[in-house]
């Protein structure tokens, strides 16, 4: 039973990993695509201007130069994903290990997000390992590595929390605001009374983090 669970993953991420692919699309998200584009805005605008100039203007930033090498990685992905079965086993394993420096150094950079990442290098694990019940061993691993990456980040955050003034002056009126809008008879503005909390919440947010 245990092992047929564990098989049962390995397929859900296989396909996950084999959908991306097909589909044309990859695992940088659409949030970091957006802070590259921003970051470039001065030469888009030369671009829009002179779409000749401009482009090359655009490639040459630092940003544009981040975005041609991670347009690369992601090409040199797909390509390693798309031919491993019929690679011979020092070329496949030779490309294996300059992808996962790669993973590894994106991953360091917090340019790849851990569902990114723990996506990719399951791919790695099914291109190069062909024994079925040490892929899912492996996979078992990875997400366990991912899970206490997450729930250590999540410590942190709260830790973070617990040492910042401004989110304790925020629990503070957070739980005055709940008490006084709970003890309310009528609410105004015909909001029901989720709304009418949520509203304020959000403003003494706003006030305190201004």
């Amino acid at each position: 039973m245990k092992r047929n669970t564990l098989m049962l993953g390995l397929a859900l991420a296989a396909a996950a990993l084999a959908a991306a692919v097909s589909l044309g699309s990859w695992p940088f998200s659409a949030s970091r695509a957006a802070a590259t584009a921003q970051a470039g805005g001065d030469a888009g605008a030369a671009a829009a201007a002179d779409p000749g100039s401009g482009v090359h203007a655009m490639l040459a930033t630092p940003q544009g130069r981040r975005f041609q090498q991670r347009r690369q990685f992601q090409d040199e992905a797909k390509r390693f994903f798309r031919d491993a079965a019929t690679l011979g086993p020092a070329e496949r394993e030779r490309r294996a290990q300059a992808l996962q420096a790669q993973i590894d150094r994106y991953e360091q950079a917090d340019e790849l997000s851990a569902g990114e990442t723990m996506l990719l290098r399951v791919g790695l694990i099914r291109a190069t390992v062909p024994d079925e019940a040490r892929q899912a061993l492996l996979v078992q691993q990875l997400a366990q590595r991912y899970r206490s990456q997450a729930a250590q980040h999540e410590q942190a955050f709260v830790e973070q929390q617990a040492r910042d003034p401004k989110f304790q002056a925020y629990k503070r009126s957070e739980a005055r605001i709940v008490a006084e809008t709970m003890a309310m008879q009528q609410i105004p503005g015909g909001l029901t009374r989720d709304e009418y909390l949520r509203q304020r919440l959000q403003a003494e947010r706003e006030r305190i983090y201004r």
